[in-house]
Formats: C-alpha cells, structure tokens, sequence
C-alpha cells in the first residue's frame, strides 16, 4: 500500500519568543533540528508532546491542517490555527524530512 501525505502528522503551533513575537512553529527534538513527523502515529504524538503543541495533518500540498488542538497548551499560551498554510522557511524543512522518510510519497504522486 502506498502511503499519502494524509498520513504525515507534525506537533505544532503559534508559538511566543522572548521578544514578543509569535510565530507558527513546528516541534523539534532539539535546537536546530528538523521538525518531528510522525508518519501513521497519532499516538506518538501523545507520549511526547500534546502537553506543548497541537496535531497537524500534512496535506498533499504541505498545507497543516490542525486534528487535535491541546487544552494545556493552549492554556499556556500556544494557538492553534485550524489550517497552516507554511512560510518557504517551513515548508523546506518539511519537504526535507518528509522526502528522506522511508516509503515516503513525492509530492507529484497521486492517491
């Protein structure tokens, strides 16, 4: 069976810096990591990061699409956008990781 880019899911959300300024972000295992894709694994998403960040489905086109938005992090502060339509910044490390993930689908291919 071939996997489509409906079964991408990122952790994410428009997040605070120090300085003030919000923008949307992906979650990341560490400083200057790419973002963590969890293909075929909502439950992954559970046991490492629902408490800071939202579920987002990676459409076809890489647009994000929110499924589960996280009460705790939205208590502490992180939005939730339902749908994410990603910067080039984002969308090449997207793009990066997705392409080197095994049996990964290319964008150009068809459901």
């Amino acid at each position: 069976m071939t996997q489509t880019m409906s079964e991408y899911f990122v952790a994410g959300g428009i997040f605070e810096n120090p300085m003030g300024t919000e923008r949307f972000d992906l979650v990341c295992a560490g400083p200057g990591e790419p973002p963590l894709v969890m293909a075929e694994s909502v439950m992954h998403y559970f046991r490492l990061v629902w408490q800071n960040a939202h579920l987002y489905r990676v459409e076809k086109d890489y647009t994000l699409v929110l499924i589960v938005s996280s009460p705790e992090a939205l208590e502490r502060g992180v939005k939730a956008p339902p749908r994410v339509t990603p910067d080039q910044e984002l969308l090449a490390k997207l793009q990066s990781v997705i392409k080197h993930e095994p049996s990964s689908p290319t964008p150009t291919s068809s459901q």
